[in-house]
């Protein structure tokens, strides 16, 4: 499940092993510049003038010698020990200024080792998975701790680091799950991603030397307050985030067992790669408004979480951002939430329902409805049912990983259309029925015209009727007065 930390050991690993292949057992001495160079300890290359040893092949080895043959030793090169695992002790002489990439990887016995004193360079992966070192003291001369350098020592309680280191790179120190002590040396500007991952035991982190740095609250942030770079595994209770924080760094409070319900304020807007990783007891997580992200396993694995609420800020749900949340029984992602990862929500057994809104564009593979079995096999989560738009990225994965799913409505294009179509028929029939009552009102008004016509002339008829009704009485009676 640690994708990160699996691909680094295993691409470590093989190189290491490829290496072996490379090269014979040792001989009874060293032999000239044209052939294999070894002296039945460790094979050479002769570089520069001076040897830098490229395989150890003795079963076991205390030391390294600083001179063979009146040549120097100034180097350690890559994979040079690779999984000696029968070595438990080694001391390096000052004469050695570089050692190489996966140099001690898989050295699972050495619990003490003395580096040189005029160590200029160390290697990606150098100690990475020396899982019984204790202690361990860098020389003043280094000023980087490069990528993954000691990665899974998982009983490494303090390292000392001189105050010449200005950076310190990716999962430097991820997995030291026993660390207990850690300054910060006075000229650090640089912490990688991760670097301080996992943390279980981490007590005190001392940031005094250094003017960029602080710790308050048990907190290591930078001097302004605004991100937060780790943890101590004491903080217990309830856990507010300060409020002039804006980003809290990946791994900051991973494996922080003691808290029980977190706040984070309106500032926040970022929650990086495993945040809060394995903090099984936190039981409610009060996210703001204004968080725009959540990183690759933030709260991976905190099985106290019984709500997920999203803020309705969030544009991305990162992979396995809440995987193996196996109390959650209620996620509830908000109109707006653009993308959601890979097997983001994976083993949240208890969960048997989800409404994912139409914003979501993209949902990766095996974010829902799947969890694990006892051999660690993907499976389908019984029980379990999405609720989708019609034609989203919700519904086409659901529809892809098998997951039963509700149609709740149709995508924006077909509403879009409907819309449209209704809006020009209701169009026509408005323009239909005003037509129709202007040619009935002009109807009516004709129809009264000619009645009107018909009236005046019936009457106009009448009255000349009369007038010759009396024209002719009036005649007769001027004959009757003529005749008498």
């Amino acid at each position: 499940m640690k994708l990160n930390k699996l691909l680094s050991a295993a691409a470590a690993i093989a190189a290491a092993l490829s290496s072996l292949a490379a090269f014979p057992a040792g001989a009874e001495g060293l032999q000239g510049p044209d052939d294999v160079l070894s002296d039945g300890a460790f094979i050479y290359d002769l570089v520069d003038g001076c040897y830098t040893i490229k395989r150890c092949t003795a079963s076991i080895v205390t030391e390294i010698p600083a001179v063979r043959n009146g040549v120097t030793i100034n180097a350690i090169g890559d994979n040079a020990f690779a999984n000696c695992s029968a070595i438990s002790k080694l001391d390096i002489p000052d004469s050695v200024k570089t050692i190489g990439d996966n140099a001690f990887v898989g050295c699972t016995s050495l619990s003490e080792v003395i580096l040189p004193e005029r160590l200029e360079h160390l290697g990606e992966h150098a100690f990475m998975g020396c899982s019984m070192l204790e202690t361990i003291t860098l020389p003043e001369t280094l000023t980087e701790i490069p990528a993954y350098a000691f990665n899974m020592c998982d009983h490494l309680k303090s390292i000392d680091i001189p105050d010449t280191v200005t950076s310190i790179g990716d999962g430097a120190f991820y997995e030291c799950t026993s660390l207990e002590t850690f300054r910060i040396p006075a000229s650090l500007e640089k912490i990688g991603t991760l670097a301080f991952n996992e943390w279980y035991s981490i007590k005190d982190i001392d940031a005094s030397a250094n003017d960029s740095y602080v710790v308050e609250d048990g907190m290591l942030m930078d001097k302004k307050k605004a991100v937060i770079y780790r943890g101590l595994a004491s903080i217990e209770g309830d856990l507010y985030i300060p409020d002039t924080v804006t980003t809290i760094k990946s791994g900051a409070f991973s494996g922080c067992l003691g808290i029980s319900n977190l706040f984070v304020p309106d500032k926040t807007t970022v929650i990086d790669d495993y945040a809060f990783a394995y903090c099984h007891n936190i039981k409610k997580a009060d996210l703001p408004e204004g968080l725009s992200s959540i990183g690759e396993w933030a709260f991976a694995f905190d099985e106290g979480l019984t709500t997920i609420e999203i803020p309705t800020t969030v544009s991305s749900i990162g992979p396995l951002a809440f995987a193996n949340c196996i109390n959650a029984d209620k996620v509830l992602i908000p109109e707006g939430v653009g993308t959601i990862g890979e097997k983001a929500f994976i083993g949240c057994d208890a969960l048997k329902s989800v409404n994912v809104p139409k914003s979501v564009t993209s949902v990766g593979e095996q974010a829902f409805g799947k969890t694990y079995d006892n051999e660690g096999n993907v499976i389908d989560l019984e029980g379990f049912t999405m609720s989708v738009f019609g034609g989203s990225a919700a519904h086409k994965y659901a529809k892809k990983a098998k997951v039963k799913y509700d149609v709740v409505g149709r995508d924006l294009s077909s509403i879009i259309f409907i819309i449209v179509v209704i809006a020009l028929i209701i169009g026509v029939i408005a323009a239909a029925a005003v037509l129709m009552t202007k040619s009935r009102k002009s109807a009516d008004r004709g129809a009264k015209k000619a009645k009107k016509k018909a009236e005046e002339k019936a009457a106009e008829e009448s009255y000349e009727k009369i007038v010759e009704t009396d024209k002719k009485k009036d005649k007769k009676k001027d004959n009757k007065k003529d005749k008498k």
